[in-house]
């Protein structure tokens, strides 16, 4: 081989190689929204954004549901204020009441509320003072 083609041949290889590895771990496939983090031994977490950017969302939750294994502690973090968590419907034997108080009690930016899903099923819930302009989101809970 001369030592211009051997040139060639390596630098194309190398830039195949580097090209493999940038593509490593790309699947194509849409991952599930799961804000789940588990860790050895502990609880598995996940957190919701609550009014993030003064917007009337629940991130995740509003776009596409936030799915969670079971037993898996939520913790809804307010990014605004004068929001609550009121709860539709949940699986039968769930026990999510959303947050204290009536459906009147709001919450402002700083507020943590947390709640662990241990009934697998489709959770559905709102703000209520947001509910009419869209703050609306829903939590799977899978097995």
């Amino acid at each position: 081989m001369s030592q211009v083609s051997r040139r060639a041949y390596l630098s194309r290889s190398a830039l195949a190689a580097v090209g493999l590895v940038g593509l490593s771990g790309c699947s194509g496939a849409p991952e599930a929204n799961s804000g789940t983090t588990e860790t050895d031994g502990e609880t598995p977490t996940a957190t919701v954004s609550v009014g993030p950017d003064g917007e009337f969302v629940f991130t995740p939750g509003t776009d596409e549901p936030l799915t969670i294994t079971a037993g898996t502690e939520v913790t809804f973090v307010w990014e605004s204020d004068n929001h609550n968590i009121v709860v539709g419907n949940q699986p039968e034997g769930a026990n999510w009441e959303g947050t204290p108080g009536d459906e009147s009690e709001l919450y402002d930016e700083g507020y943590t509320y947390e709640h662990t899903f241990d009934v697998p099923g489709e959770y559905h819930y709102w703000c209520e003072p947001h509910k009419s302009v869209g703050m609306i989101a829903d939590i799977v809970v899978e097995a």
